[in-house]
């Protein structure tokens, strides 16, 4: 029984990487490594990822992050800041050009997207789709269609959140609208209420809004999920409305 347990071990090991890389929103690279290279490949992901998160309190929850944004967006800017300066890696440049995102300091998350995209994660997914999104943030919306024109060729879009980018960025608002009223997901209504807001169609607004405060009264459970904080985000933002 022992034998058989020490011979899975590796196996296990494995596995727990694997699914490292995908909970942490690591790049796609490592899984090629790791499944093709398993060895090598796992004590390399150990070294670069795991150890320098680990040092710097890759521990704390993201439920924890997100309140110390709210309490002081400052903080975890400058953590991060510091940390790229002693552990320069792609995680931790990645995790500071999201902060950057976040601040709204465009110009400094596409640089240090860019800075990533280089070498073995010059076609990395994500990082990609990140810089889309950065572009299309950024005001730059031409760019940001190109890139996921070449982007698509490529590659296939791999959840809602990438299909809801392309959507933006190709500005078929119809197409999200329907695939609004079609998923009930509130994150993508919102984004239609913005959109609907910065176009003066205060009338499409209120109608997502409508449609939220249905779903919500027919389907109670929506209450308990983050759908519910994006519903509230709506109506803030249909309350700002001119009359």
């Amino acid at each position: 029984m022992l034998f058989y347990l020490v011979s899975a071990l590796p196996y296990i090991l494995q596995l727990l990487l694997i699914i490292h890389i995908i909970r942490n929103g690591k790049p796609f690279l490592w899984l090629w490594l790791i499944v093709f290279l398993p060895y090598i490949g796992g004590i390399v992901y150990l070294v670069m990822e795991v150890l320098p998160d680990l040092r710097s309190g890759g521990s704390v929850s993201r439920m924890g992050a997100a309140v110390a944004n709210a309490v002081n967006p400052g903080r975890p800017l400058a953590e991060l800041e510091e940390l790229v300066k002693r552990q320069d890696t792609i995680t931790n440049r990645t995790k500071l050009a999201d902060c950057y995102l976040s601040l709204a300091r465009y110009d400094e998350a596409l640089a240090l997207y860019d800075s990533c995209l280089t070498g073995p994660y010059a076609d990395d997914e994500v990082l990609l789709v990140k810089k889309i999104q950065a572009l299309y943030l950024s005001g730059d919306g031409g760019e940001a269609k190109r890139l996921m024109d070449e982007f698509k060729k490529e590659h296939r879009l791999q959840d809602a959140s990438q299909v809801l980018l392309d959507l933006q960025v190709s500005g078929e608002w119809d197409k999200l609208m329907e695939l609004f009223t079609g998923t009930n997901n509130f994150r993508v209504g919102y984004v239609c209420a913005e959109h609907f807001a910065e176009i003066g169609d205060g009338e499409q607004v209120r109608k997502v809004v409508e449609i939220m405060e249905e779903n919500l009264r027919l389907y109670k459970y929506l209450r308990r999920t983050d759908n519910y904080e994006w519903y509230k985000k709506t109506k803030k933002r249909a309350a700002r409305l001119p009359d």
